[in-house]
């Protein structure tokens, strides 16, 4: 028994308002489909619906590339204006740096202040090829001139921790620790402006 293949699958949403079309006009006066369902005046209302939200949805999308290139131009001329401020700036204060940060203007190759060092995150303890080693890593802390690294006994107790280590790097190998047992660790980033607050421990089975 034959049936009938709509085939919408892969059509955009003209080619399915196409489609419709002819459709209905294949059908209108047809005797083998007297009273379609549902009706071809539905049919052709929703195509034409559909028409025009594309039709809309297309204007939109040549208003916000206009609106976009209208943004990007702005922008240059603003970058452009703001470049032109700063040669001013340049050629006025004679290159003071005290004229020129009082133009509210940063001064090249001024560094900013590292601030406090944050929490370290990421902290990930893994066995290595020796008895009692274990192999640290943490994600780095910009600003940070060296880590502190404690391990605690299991368990965690306040008296418990104790100095590992120090390291410049975003990781450390700790040698030497009670096989057997499980072990906890904890990393702090050490900067110009001191310590910060400990990582949240780690804990390890000690090979």
């Amino acid at each position: 028994m034959a049936k009938p293949k709509l085939d919408l699958k892969g059509k955009t949403p003209l080619q399915k308002v196409q489609k419709t079309g002819d459709l209905v006009t294949a059908t209108t006066g047809n005797a083998n489909f007297p009273t379609p369902t549902p009706s071809l005046a539905t049919m052709t209302a929703k195509a034409d619906a559909l028409a025009a939200a594309f039709s809309e949805r297309e204007a939109a999308k040549l208003t916000l590339d206009q609106k976009q290139t209208a943004l990007e131009t702005a922008e240059a001329d603003l970058d452009a204006t703001l470049v032109s401020f700063s040669a001013y700036v340049e050629a006025a204060s004679g290159g003071d740096e005290a004229k020129i940060l009082s133009s509210g203007l940063a001064v090249k190759g001024q560094s900013a202040p590292i601030g406090p060092m944050p929490q370290v995150e990421g902290l990930d303890s893994a066995i290595g090829d020796a008895e009692g080693r274990i192999i640290l890593r943490w994600s780095p802390v910009k600003g940070a001139k060296t880590y502190e690294i404690q391990t605690c006994p299991d368990p965690i107790t306040a008296a418990g921790w104790k100095a590992a280590g120090l390291s410049t790097k975003a990781s450390l190998v700790l040698d030497g620790l009670p096989t057997g047992g499980r072990c906890w660790f904890r990393v702090r980033a050490i900067g110009s402006a001191g310590p910060g607050p400990w990582s949240d421990p780690c804990v390890k089975t000690v090979p």
